[in-house]
């Protein structure tokens, strides 16, 4: 078995086929419980920049086309639209993808630090569905080991712009000094959250906060020194906001155009901007063309993140010279078991075949006296200890994994009977 991988990103991508095969925290447990229906073994990571499907297949093959109605089923999106635009990982191409993904050298703003909590979310989910044992469970203990390691070991967060302050740099250049300013945050996302607190940070004059959960709206607002707003009243705080920053997971728009069009008709003063940092995005694109209204998304966000771009480049190439080293540790390793279940099941069936030899041979030699038996019995064991001694060795070696599948052939070791001389 090897690992594969199936996706799509930011930069294969579009962000209106990225809200096709957008997954969200809620939505995730089901879909887990369809891919495993599927694959067995599989986790899902969808995040705000990507999608991607990671199971095991055999070692035959792409299996790409095959997941086609995997990708209809789990995101009811036909393929045919999907497909060219997904990149299919196998085995160290996956590996070492999804160890920079959690070092934060594959996202949108290198460094970011959301990917990794967005890594273990998506493990923790596999687990509670039981998607993910054994050697493909420790892939991603690995893989956030790789993460935490680029962020203690390296500067790569220490300088990151994140999303994050990223959508406040925006709301800077829309509307200048932010200090008075009034800020309406809808939805309770980790962005959302992270969001508000950058730009309490940056001296806003007040932060309202609304969820559908109208207690987990207090409770953040507690946090940020704000206050709550029943959702069901959000039409009527969007005229009195400056910055709307909207991140909610919903399936479909929370802020249509005709909302947002009787919302500008009662504003006198600077223009609304609302940020809308959800995929799938939680505001009718066609908004952006309303005067008075400025309309920005998770794409528009790498534009203001050239602050530090230098430096951050220079702790991403440390970053890459140890996700390398962790790729090659955890491959060698990998296929080290295949090795290993390999001269296991070659060993099994040569001891098969010697006892059955032996007892034969036995039977057709009654006057044998005890010691005699023993020798026979030593010579066998010998023999076919040094007959395997020199595959074994070769086995082992790191050059292994492509000779597995002729010894599987030669020793016929994967016929259902077990049947086949050595």
């Amino acid at each position: 078995m090897k690992v594969f991988a199936l996706g799509l990103n930011h930069r294969t991508a579009p962000l209106d086929v990225r809200e096709q095969v957008a997954v969200t925290l809620t939505q995730l447990p089901e879909a887990t419980t369809v891919l495993q229906g599927h694959l067995g073994q599989g986790l899902i990571l969808s995040t705000c920049n990507r999608t991607e499907v990671y199971t095991l297949v055999d070692g035959h093959g792409s299996p790409v086309d095959e997941m086609g109605q995997l990708f209809t089923d789990l995101f009811e999106a036909p393929w045919d639209e999907v497909r060219p635009y997904v990149y299919a990982l196998d085995h160290r191409e996956a590996v070492h993808h999804l160890f920079r993904v959690s070092a934060g050298l594959d996202s949108m703003i290198i460094g970011e630090s959301q990917i990794l909590g967005q890594v273990r979310d998506a493990y923790s989910t596999t687990i509670a569905a039981g998607a993910a044992s054994g050697p493909f469970s420790k892939l991603f203990h690995e893989a956030l080991r790789v993460g935490k390691r680029a962020r203690r070991e390296t500067g790569i967060g220490l300088n990151a712009l994140s999303v994050s302050y990223a959508a406040v740099g925006l709301a800077r250049s829309v509307l200048g000094d932010l200090s008075g300013r009034s800020v309406l945050v809808i939805g309770l996302g980790e962005a959302g959250k992270l969001v508000a607190q950058a730009l309490g940070n940056s001296g806003v004059g007040s932060i309202t906060v609304t969820n559908r959960t109208y207690e987990r709206a207090q409770s953040l607002a507690t946090d940020l020194s704000g206050h709550a707003l029943p959702f069901e009243h959000l039409e009527e705080a969007l005229p009195d906001a400056d910055i709307v920053i909207s991140c909610t997971g919903a399936p479909g728009y929370i802020l249509d155009y005709a909302t947002l069009e009787r919302a500008v008709g009662k504003r006198t003063n600077a223009p609304l901007c609302i940020i809308d940092i959800a995929v799938p995005r939680d505001v009718d694109p066609a908004a952006a063309d309303l005067q008075g209204l400025r309309l920005y998304d998770i794409e528009d966000l790498d534009s203001v993140s050239e602050a530090n771009r230098e430096e951050r480049m220079r702790e991403a190439e440390k970053v890459e010279v140890l996700v390398e080293e962790a790729v090659d540790h955890f491959v060698e390793w990998w296929d080290g078991l295949s090795s290993l279940a390999t001269i296991g099941a070659l060993g099994q069936k040569a001891e098969s075949l010697r006892g059955q030899e032996v007892a034969k041979a036995l039977q057709q030699l009654p006057g044998l006296t005890p010691d005699q038996q023993r020798r026979i019995e030593a010579m066998s064991r010998s023999l076919v200890k040094k007959l395997l001694h020199d595959p074994f060795e070769v086995l082992r070696s790191k050059e292994s994994p492509a000779d597995l599948a002729s010894v599987h052939r030669l020793f016929r070791l994967d016929s259902p009977d077990g049947s086949g001389a050595l």
